[in-house]
């Protein structure tokens, strides 16, 4: 893994619940469909691999932060649809907040260090 992969994964670990909810906050959504608007959006520069994705999903939905449906398609498979919850909302609106502060004072000491 090269120093820049790091630094951006660091950054990222960060943001994936805030990115995830902000996706969900449209209307519920299954995990490929979460990753591929994450990727549409970003324009490709924000991949999120099922392995951190799913762990967060779960975790999310633990803290009642999202509720999930499962729904059959076709003959044996089934799909789990992630829906946001009022409590979501407002832990969404938090981590913008959050992220809003955080970047804010990022971009102060970048200012003030040139």
């Amino acid at each position: 893994m090269t120093k820049q992969t790091r630094k951006q994964n660091n950054m990222k670990r960060g943001t994936i619940e805030l990115v995830l909810l902000l996706l969900l906050q449209k209307g519920q959504k299954y995990g490929y469909q979460l990753s591929q608007e994450l990727e549409e959006y970003s324009d490709g520069e924000y991949e999120l691999k099922e392995a951190t994705m799913y762990p967060t999903l779960y975790r999310l939905t633990q803290n009642g932060y999202l509720i999930c449906n499962q729904v059959k398609v076709g003959v044996r498979r089934t799909r789990v649809y992630y829906e946001i919850t009022p409590a979501g909302q407002e832990h969404l609106q938090d981590l913008k907040q959050e992220y809003a502060s955080i970047t804010g004072a990022v971009d102060k000491i970048i200012r003030n260090t040139k």
